[in-house]
């Protein structure tokens, strides 16, 4: 039976943090497993990528993985939060007023909710997760100017210049 939309994109548990060395559910191949069948002229190219680049690309891949999942969190508390003061507010109104501890625990929750609000914009991460997804990507771009031999790829010198552009990729500022 398959899941909801919904369900399938709630945030993972604080505890989820799968291995960036292995791959895991939810991970997309950047070469399909039969590369080396279909296309054995650039088996030199492909031993390339998975010695050299593919574990840079997934430990940026898997922050970005875990930095989203993170925004998605506080997301969700923030709107459960939410719901939970303004259903106390209704409440509230419904029974007539006057009722001191709803008033109390609305006031606690919306406070409660106003630093957590700080706290997500402080933490940013959601720029931390789109700066680690836009660098995971930028190395798999690289990659594949390699592969078709553009882009200043077309000489001798090519894998040192893809790994000069990667450990800049790495090395730029912006993520952790």
């Amino acid at each position: 039976m398959k899941r909801l939309a919904l369900v399938e994109r709630f945030p993972k548990p604080f505890w989820w943090n799968p291995n960036p060395d292995e791959p895991w559910d939810g991970d997309w191949p950047v070469l399909p497993e039969n590369a080396d069948e279909r296309f054995p002229e650039l088996i030199s190219d492909f031993e390339i990528w998975r010695e050299k680049l593919e574990r840079p690309f997934r430990r940026l891949d898997h922050e970005a993985q875990l930095l989203q999942n993170r925004f998605w969190r506080q997301q969700v508390t923030l709107i459960a939060g939410g719901l939970a003061a303004t259903t106390l507010g209704a409440w509230q109104a419904a029974s007539g007023g006057g009722n001191k501890g709803i008033a109390a625990g609305q006031a606690v929750l919306a406070g409660l909710l106003t630093g957590l609000t700080a706290l997500v914009r402080g933490r940013r991460a959601q720029q931390r997760y789109l700066t680690a997804r836009l660098k995971a990507e930028r190395i798999k771009s690289e990659f594949f100017l390699f592969l078709g031999r553009v882009g200043g790829y077309w000489g001798d010198d090519r894998e040192e210049r893809l790994w000069r552009q990667v450990e800049d990729i790495v090395d730029a500022e912006g993520v952790l």
